[in-house]
């Protein structure tokens, strides 16, 4: 696994070099567009639309957008100018509790590793007193052109760099439109809805889950490259329970059927009804 950013994490005066690794990587199904008549893939041109013709990278500028089709022309020479010390640094600005960090401000996380020996003995003391202190260390970087707030604390042998929305990029719930103003539940719903909740919990983990659609897409691709004829299996509509109190026994009778080995549900009902 190679390094995407190099530099330095900075903890007061004390200054460690560093590398940053993409602790996790997005598995997509990807297909690429073809002609239908010849089935040659269509290439995504970059084109002039006042030109209309079709442009070399070396003929592509970047501009930023001042108002509606006027454009101030940045050159690699003038971002050179910003001279931000979270450039090439990671610069901690403050230790928080895990618990003050609300997760949806959390997106995409790093690896950061010490850049070679000299910086493994530091690393590893900010690593221990972090641990010990079971603090989050909160600090900016520059990364992908754009300022990032980040959150860093221990994982194993490493610290695990994540990123944070800042406050105005995260939306309120007060944007939703038609939102319904909250009702109070009826108390012996709630009670067998907390049952319910009960007897999913179970100890998390993601070795339990896989994309499922990825491995049935694959096994799609494989049938056709094969000349099979594909058969799709007929759907079937979950039974729509419009009362939530019969709706919560009917999972509940599923549930306690299922812990006995019972087939019909039903058996497992009439046994709770008993």
């Amino acid at each position: 696994m190679r390094p995407t950013w190099q530099g330095n994490l900075k903890l007061a005066l004390v200054l460690v070099p560093v590398r940053a690794y993409p602790a996790a990587r997005e598995r997509k199904v990807a297909m690429n567009q073809l002609h239908k008549e010849c089935k040659a893939r269509v290439r995504l041109q970059r084109r002039c639309t006042a030109c209309e013709q079709d442009l070399e990278r070396d003929e592509i500028v970047r501009g930023y957008e001042l108002a509606k089709e006027q454009y101030v022309l940045i050159q690699e020479e003038d971002l050179a100018t910003l001279q931000l010390p979270s450039l090439r640094t990671l610069d901690i600005v403050q230790f928080v509790e895990e618990s003050e960090i609300n997760p949806l401000y959390y997106h995409g996380s790093y690896y950061l590793a010490p850049a070679g020996e000299v910086a493994a003995g530091p690393f590893h003391t900010i690593l221990k007193a972090m641990q010990a202190s079971k603090r989050v260390a909160i600090a900016q970087v520059v990364l992908s052109g754009k300022e990032k707030v980040v959150a860093i604390r221990p994982s194993d042998d490493v610290f695990l760099m994540s990123f944070l929305h800042y406050q105005d990029e995260v939306r309120k719930v007060s944007d939703i439109d038609d939102l319904p103003a909250a009702r109070e539940p009826n108390a012996a719903e709630t009670a067998m809805a907390r049952q319910l909740l009960d007897s999913y919990a179970r100890p998390f983990d993601l070795t339990d889950f896989e994309d499922s659609y990825r491995k049935r897409f694959l096994e799609i691709v494989e049938a056709k490259s094969r000349g099979e004829e594909l058969v799709t299996a007929p759907s079937v509509e979950p039974r729509r329970v419009i009362n939530l109190m019969d709706a919560l026994k009917s999972s509940l009778a599923r549930i306690e059927a299922e812990e006995l080995g019972d087939p019909d549900p039903t058996s497992g009902e009439e046994r709770r009804a008993s």
